[in-house]
């Protein structure tokens, strides 16, 4: 296996996004988008397991926001804990690249009848693909091992999804994407740059934990696991809320935080966080953009601003997750070890 083939997928992803925009705005898809607009929706629920999980949080909290119950849940606690919540009236977001994984099938088998199926995939023949009652596909190439494009993609597409179900105009929603992809490609050209920075910043460091909130927390969560599939490496992720109630007594010397503060309500509170840290003796990647870098921020040793062109909270997603893409790749090559090769699963998990 040619051992850049991760690095070669992050450096990919505004290139393939940018393709698979193109397809999303197709007459075809449009379609697809104009029938769930036309739907009179009760409840939500986005379902998926690893990044497939977590891609959805954003576009939860916009349908919420918009007056319609959601959840983002888990296809294994779905499976076996909470199928109670799928009644007659709930549309099902079933997440899944490959369409195949353990749970994503034996969830279909069980799934009862009625309940209307959204499948988003990259599998349009998966288990999955055939059982929608739409379809959306991803439209990106798959990778070789861990999720980046796919999960880029996962974060438009259940974007697009949720904008639909609310009846709202799509147009901004694509129009802001395609701004960030752009973005996207300005802040990879400096990659190996960026990765240094990092590296040089982070030397020593044992375990990083990621907290955010809101829309960051899909950022938070997949940043988390990546560290841990690409580089197996301790991530620990954290709601930023909650980090105040009891995990901040983890901060002493040696302690190590990525914060989440994009432009939005919860943007000062992160900024404050990282300052809490430091101040206590941590170190902090603070992931914002221009509006989250104060002159005490620039002046704090102890963090490290990681600037990001600043986009709409939930387009904000698609930047922040590749500074811990870049991060990940680094530490795995410092333990010598090829990045994003598993030891004990696969890019299809089958076992439950």
């Amino acid at each position: 296996m040619e051992e850049k083939f991760y690095w070669n997928d992050i450096l990919s992803q505004d290139r393939e996004l940018d393709r698979a925009m193109r397809c999303y705005r197709s007459e075809a898809v449009r379609r697809k988008l104009e029938a769930l607009s036309g739907m009179d929706v009760k409840k939500v629920v986005f379902s998926g397991m690893g990044s497939s999980h977590f891609c959805a949080y954003g576009a939860s909290i916009y349908l919420k926001q918009h007056g319609i119950d959601s959840e983002v849940i888990s296809t294994g606690e779905l499976l076996y804990y909470e199928a109670g919540c799928l009644t007659e009236d709930t549309v099902l977001c079933l997440i899944s690249q490959s369409g195949e994984s353990a749970e994503t099938r034996h969830l279909l088998e069980r799934l009862p009848d009625g309940i209307f199926v959204i499948a988003l995939t990259n599998d349009a023949q998966s288990a999955l693909g055939r059982r929608g009652d739409i379809c959306f596909l991803m439209n990106v190439s798959d990778e070789i091992s861990v999720t980046t494009r796919t999960y880029v993609s996962s974060l438009v597409m259940t974007q697009l999804i949720a904008a639909a179900l609310c009846g709202e105009a799509l147009e901004p929603v694509f129009a802001e994407y395609e701004r960030a992809v752009g973005c996207m490609g300005a802040y990879l050209a400096h990659a190996q740059e960026e990765t240094e920075r990092l590296r040089d910043f982070c030397r020593g460091m044992q375990s990083l934990s990621l907290m955010g909130r809101g829309n960051a927390l899909s950022s938070v969560r997949s940043g988390a696991l990546f560290l841990r599939e690409v580089a197996k490496f301790t991530a620990v992720d954290f709601d930023s809320a909650e980090f105040r109630h009891g995990p901040m007594e983890l901060v002493e010397e040696g302690f190590f935080a990525a914060v989440f503060a994009p432009t939005g309500v919860g943007q000062e509170l992160g900024v404050r966080l990282a300052q809490s840290i430091a101040e206590k003796g941590g170190r902090v990647l603070l992931i914002t953009d221009p509006n989250g870098v104060c002159r005490k921020v620039q002046e704090e040793e102890r963090i490290l601003a990681v600037v990001l062109p600043e986009a709409k909270e939930y387009a904000s997603q698609l930047l922040q997750i590749i500074p811990i893409q870049l991060l990940a790749d680094a530490i795995a090559r410092d333990k010598g070890i090829v990045p994003g090769v598993f030891r004990w699963g696969s890019k299809i998990t089958a076992v439950e």
